[in-house]
């Protein structure tokens, strides 16, 4: 993760490491950002393989908006 004047950037990057038709991997994106004061503004990018059990074996891609009212960390 990173941290640049309230705004939190995180990436995540995984790869099964084999070949062929068996290789399967994902990256995730996610943006975290103020809004005003306690309020914070959330984005998600997914693209892969396994991001739920239902998709462990199908390539998905998924954008996710959201709030967050308090900071829980």
């Amino acid at each position: 993760m990173h941290e640049r004047n309230g705004h939190e950037f995180a990436l995540m990057a995984r790869h099964s490491l084999r070949s062929g038709e068996r290789s399967h991997g994902a990256v995730q994106f996610d943006w975290a950002f103020p809004i005003r004061e306690e309020l914070r503004g959330h984005v998600q990018l997914f693209d892969g393989y396994g991001e739920s059990l239902i998709d462990y074996n199908h390539r998905a891609w998924y954008f996710g908006i959201g709030v967050s009212l308090l900071e829980w960390y």
